[in-house]
């Protein structure tokens, strides 16, 4: 079993990708053998109004026999985002994404405060990429900076209760962040064989805090699943990663009872 907590489904404005419906990034799953993925639209990063691109997601991947699991994408700076979040649950969004680098807040700021708590109270996930492109290879009308680790700091201490998933975070095995345990941490940008990367996240927190993300189709699924293959931890400890600590954080488990 293999949960892809950070995945998408939409357009990219600045580059062609491999898959755009939720067909084709159901042939990448099935091609490297993901049984289930966590999508939110990437239309809704850069549309005006984000909920036209969730509702656009929901059809999309609609008969698709539960292989996605639908995030909500919500700018706390938009007009009617609460009701917008009460419509996404009743459609079957399972978390939310937020994007505060496209949607010009910082994490720390009242109106976000107010979504999260929100989230917090619906026992909803709320995942947070850190970035969705390398700086070194955005075209330069993408000017959004990576979510600094100080504002995803103040969330998690500001709302202990709330579930953070950070997407693309990179190195964090040596950062502040590892103490707030309502922090959990997505690796398709860790390293796996090189120092102060998941081996040394699992030494540091413990295997129930990292999920397994690819980032497709922005990025290849490959080389993030055989980060975990290459493990020397128990399998054990891989299923964790893979998807029982997805599935928790998804509610999933409880479907599969």
């Amino acid at each position: 079993m293999i949960i892809d907590f950070n995945a998408y489904v939409g357009q990219w404005p600045f580059r062609r990708l491999p898959a755009r419906s939720a067909a084709e990034v159901l042939d990448l799953m099935d091609g490297a053998g993901v049984d289930v993925a966590a999508v939110s639209s990437l239309n809704s990063v850069l549309y005006a109004d984000p909920e036209e691109g969730n509702l656009e997601l929901l059809d999309d991947v609609k008969g698709h026999g539960g292989r996605f699991v639908p995030m909500a994408v919500l700018n706390p700076r938009y007009p009617g985002w609460d009701d917008d979040l009460e419509e996404c649950i009743d459609s079957g969004f399972k978390g939310i994404r937020l994007y505060p680098q496209y949607h010009n807040y910082l994490l720390s700021d009242d109106d976000c405060t107010k979504l999260a708590t929100r989230a917090m109270e619906l026992n909803l996930p709320v995942s947070i990429p850190v970035r969705l492109r390398d700086g070194r290879g955005r075209n330069w009308m993408d000017s959004a900076r990576d979510v600094a680790t100080l504002e995803v700091e103040r969330l998690a201490a500001k709302l202990p209760n709330l579930k953070v998933v950070l997407l693309e975070s990179g190195d964090v095995a040596s950062t502040s962040l590892v103490k707030y345990e309502n922090i959990v941490f997505e690796t398709s940008r860790m390293t796996s064989m090189i120092g102060g990367g998941i081996r040394d996240l699992i030494r540091s927190v413990g295997a129930s805090r990292l999920v397994f993300g690819s980032g497709m189709p922005l990025k290849y699924i490959s080389p993030a699943l055989l980060k975990i293959k290459l493990l020397k931890e128990g399998e054990d400890v891989k299923e964790r990663i893979l998807w029982r600590n997805s599935s928790g954080l998804l509610g999933l488990e409880r479907k599969r009872q």
